[in-house]
């Protein structure tokens, strides 16, 4: 009896110091396969452990199915198991999520041998409490069942989708100890909350797993077809065959056969975690760009080409949204290209005058929207006698009549025509996203709980709706093209520039005076009748 009874406290000891042999030896998990199996900690788990045993704060970006959740809750139950009065707190998005998270800790507990069994004095639903104060709460983040309790270690479990990450981690910080063991350990949901933590220089140890972290995600059989876009991520990240192959076959069976799925779900590096996940709005993803002030050019005025304008106009305050525009050459409505942008925090007033300028610059339509900051623009443009300002009508019931409107009327039947519009022209290549202020912003429009595109949490959509502005304009540019073209070329520069611009030959010639209408010499042949004259029957 002495003998076993000194056998059974030494195998305590040991498992109370030595991690690695209490979980091979009397840790159990479920594995994929519903097997009841030892915990063998896998390449990614390791890694896990190896960064929180030298920084006590952890945050664990991770690709789905790595076992994270499970890692996390073992050194927890172990310590809790081992540690007088350690106390675990783990905070789930969902209801279900908190309880699933429990089952993982209940099974731990059920799977012990007797002698590791330790009297507990309540075992609930979320929580398991010992008879020497160890314990673990499990409970949601919009929860307030943490309080009245000191805990020394935190697990915040998906924490990317939670109502307000950071409000709520902030909170839950209140309820620690000193010297406190924090895990942030989630999958991504787009540039929110959580995107700023981990760029953030906040004291947190970083760590991004991969799914290629995971040694069976590999296939031994080709498949006939793989994705070009796969081809070119391999290519990127040099991955084997075996990584392809299992790729593909993943995309096939688990994502629909949906790309976008298979790098929301499997990402290979933190950025794309990010900008792929979240229910965006936009497929395209634009990678390591910033969203900064200024104005930029990509494309100088050119003589009879067609231009529009659209202008998004916000308050000027610090903190708020930004003022933006959009210059885009209309000449081929089919293939609009993008010549300048300006995205800047100013006053109205000022921001009147610059669109005015750049109006003037390219002698462009203006499309800016009919709301309170619009209207200061519209005042602007009609006190300045800018004419080319987009138009609409409406019904006066009053009057009973017809009545012309200036600006864009955003109201709930328009905004998701224009919207549709701009994902249109971008989904097929018929315009090019050049700018990187609108490439930051398309990263973080996203479809709202209600299905309302919009910008996330604390990012902005200001140049978004310049571009769509700017496309809108397209319905009413043939007025503003009119007047263009009646300018008359003075010279053989301007009559080339007039063909090559507008892709119409001038006008024909007359023989009153050996000259055309526009004042240049009837034997000088235009520029396209010159090509066809020198071209090859």
């Amino acid at each position: 009896m002495s003998e076993t009874r000194d056998r059974l406290s030494a195998e305590i000891r040991r498992c109370s110091v030595d991690f690695r042999y209490f979980a091979h030896r009397h840790l159990k998990i479920i594995d994929k396969r519903s097997r009841v199996v030892p915990f063998v900690m896998n390449d990614a788990q390791e890694r896990f452990w190896a960064t929180v045993e030298d920084n006590s704060w952890t945050y664990i970006l991770k690709a789905r199915q790595l076992g994270m959740t499970t890692a996390v809750a073992a050194r927890n139950f172990w310590r809790v198991l081992f540690t007088p009065n350690h106390r675990v707190a783990v905070l789930a998005h969902r209801g279900d999520s908190a309880e699933a998270i429990f089952e993982v800790y209940k099974n731990f507990y059920a799977n012990l041998p007797e002698f590791l069994k330790f009297k507990t004095e309540k075992s609930n639903v979320r929580e398991i409490k010992f008879f020497h104060g160890g314990m673990v709460k499990v409970d949601t983040a919009n929860s307030e069942g943490l309080r009245g309790q000191t805990y020394q270690a935190l697990h915040c479990s998906e924490f990317a989708f939670w109502n307000d990450p950071e409000k709520t981690i902030a909170g839950a910080f209140q309820v620690l100890g000193p010297d406190s063991e924090v895990v942030l350990e989630t999958t991504a949901n787009g540039v929110n909350d959580a995107h700023k933590i981990w760029h953030a220089e906040n004291g947190y140890r970083k760590l991004f797993l991969p799914w290629t972290e995971e040694a069976e995600y590999i296939s031994k059989e080709r498949p006939k077809y793989i994705h070009p876009k796969l081809k070119e991520l391999a290519t990127e990240h040099g991955l084997d065959e075996g990584r392809i192959w299992w790729a593909q076959e993943t995309i096939e069976t688990k994502c629909a056969g949906n790309w976008h799925t298979f790098l929301q779900e499997y990402p290979l590096t933190a950025q794309m975690a990010f900008i792929t996940s979240g229910e965006r709005f936009f497929d395209h993803i634009y990678p390591h760009v910033q969203a900064l002030e200024g104005y930029k050019v990509f494309k100088e005025h050119s003589k009879y080409r067609v231009y529009s304008l659209g202008a998004d106009v916000a308050s000027g305050s610090p903190s708020g949204d930004y003022s933006a525009f959009c210059v885009l050459d209309v000449t081929d409505k089919e293939k609009p290209s993008v010549c300048s942008t300006f995205y800047q925090r100013m006053a109205p007033h000022e921001f009147a005058e610059r669109v005015l300028r750049e109006a003037k610059k390219y002698n462009a339509l203006v499309v800016v929207e009919s709301n309170t900051y619009g209207l200061a623009i519209l005042e602007y443009l009609v006190k300045k006698e800018w004419a080319f300002i987009f138009r609409r009508t409406s019904f006066d019931k009053i009057g009973n009549r017809w009545i012309e409107k200036l600006g864009f009327s955003t109201n709930v039947n328009m905004r998701p025509v224009m919207l549709s519009r701009l994902h249109e022209f971008v989904a097929m290549e018929k315009m090019d996203v050049v700018d990187p202020r609108m490439q930051f912003e398309m990263n973080t429009f996203i479809f709202n709980a209600n299905g309302k595109p919009e910008a996330q949490k604390n990012k902005h959509d200001d140049m978004i709706f310049a571009h769509a502005l700017g496309l809108m304009g397209l319905d009413q540019i043939e007025y503003v093209r009119e007047e263009i073209v009646q300018e008359k070329p003075r010279n053989l520069h301007e009559m080339l520039q007039f063909e090559l611009n507008t892709g119409k030959l001038h006008p024909k010639k007359t023989d009153a005076d050996n000259t055309d209408r526009w004042g240049v010499r009837s034997d000088v042949a235009s520029l396209t009748e010159s090509a066809s004259s020198d071209s090859p029957r």
